[in-house]
């Protein structure tokens, strides 16, 4: 079997996490990797491997790379993923795909002109607990929802947002914590549960000198008349593990995801259980989440371009969580509902 060889666009926090997966993939290579830094790019290949370049267009340029990885700043996704596809390579986006649905429209064009593969890093879903509450949703354990719920509490200083331009601004972030921190809380209730049919929220900018939302409330309904509710903020000191919740006629589950464990309850017949992973996948520090994760989702996009498929994760499954939160700010800025389907 062919080595299926990288390149990575972006060094930032999250590149490394992708090295390693990367390097843990079968039969796949880190084989490049652009940043404008030249120390730092040399630094990064040396432990990682692969050749630095200075233009990630010299990069595309690369017979020999496969698919681009793209760890840039939110506004980036877009142009980089349409210039990887025009030059004939398969795209494996970080979160968030785009920083509004028009972008993702884009990309998900390019790719599917070129005929290449567009994948959208969504790890969380494949946490093995991720994979379990899944197959019940799919098996109506719990039967029809009530109410969900999502708590993404964590802390951000101000070294945070101040560390890099790109924080806290509209122009390059997209938004604040809804589209950053909470993306991926967001990405697994419409997993799990589907796409609400309305949806009413409010931000604020509540305790750091950034121009984006850093507290907010959201109000989903859905058209089996199920309620849920999105809470998140990066302002919660010292931060919690994020989790999840649902609320069915034949019982409730609460998925703690930030703990790695799994809670049913399940009415008739009588079923307590809790079940613990070793790899959670993200908890209230940035980044402190098992490389596993991230792993099993580059061998699902490895896989998916041999076998000819789609990966878990592609460009219309990652469009999903920024189609609602791209509701959500609108329903903040207008002061008013917003339908959906």
């Amino acid at each position: 079997m062919d080595t299926l060889k990288f390149g990575i666009i972006g060094i930032g926090n999250i590149a490394p996490t992708h090295a390693a997966a990367i390097n843990s993939t079968p039969n796949a290579e880190l084989a490049a990797v652009a940043t404008r830094n030249k120390e730092q790019g040399e630094s990064f290949v040396s432990k990682y491997g692969g050749k630095w370049y200075a233009d990630y267009h010299q990069l595309l340029k690369c017979d020999d790379i496969d698919i681009i990885s793209i760890c840039t700043p939110h506004h980036l996704h877009a142009q980089m993923t349409i210039d990887a596809a025009e030059s004939g390579k398969h795209v494996l986006c970080e979160k968030p795909m785009a920083i509004n649905v028009t972008e993702c429209d884009k990309m998900i064009t390019a790719c599917k002109k070129a005929n290449v593969t567009l994948g959208v890093i969504f790890q969380c879903r494949f946490e093995p607990l991720s994979f379990q509450l899944k197959a019940a949703f799919n098996e109506s354990w719990l039967g029809r929802l009530l109410l969900v719920s999502t708590n993404t509490l964590w802390f951000r200083d101000e070294e945070y947002y101040s560390s890099s331009s790109w924080r806290g601004t509209r122009a390059y972030e997209g938004g604040g914590v809804f589209i950053n921190q909470a993306i991926h809380a967001i990405d697994l209730l419409l997993w799990l549960v589907g796409m609400p049919s309305r949806v009413t929220a409010q931000t604020r900018t509540s305790n750091h000198k950034i121009e984006v939302e850093d507290c907010g409330l959201v109000i989903l309904e859905y058209a089996n008349g199920c309620l849920g509710l999105i809470q998140a903020t990066t302002c919660a000191y010292q931060g919690y593990p994020e989790r999840l919740e649902f609320c069915g006629v034949r019982g409730s589950a609460i998925y703690h995801k930030g703990l790695g464990k799994l809670e049913w309850h399940l009415k008739n017949p009588r079923e307590d259980h809790v079940e613990n992973a070793r790899n959670n996948c993200n908890s209230a520090n940035s980044l402190n989440f098992s490389t596993s994760s991230m792993t099993a989702e580059y061998n699902d996009f490895t896989s998916a371009i041999r076998e000819g498929r789609n990966p878990l994760v592609d460009g219309y499954e990652g469009r999903k969580s920024i189609k609602l939160v791209e509701a959500i700010y609108q329903s903040a800025l207008r002061d008013k509902t917003i339908d959906l389907l």
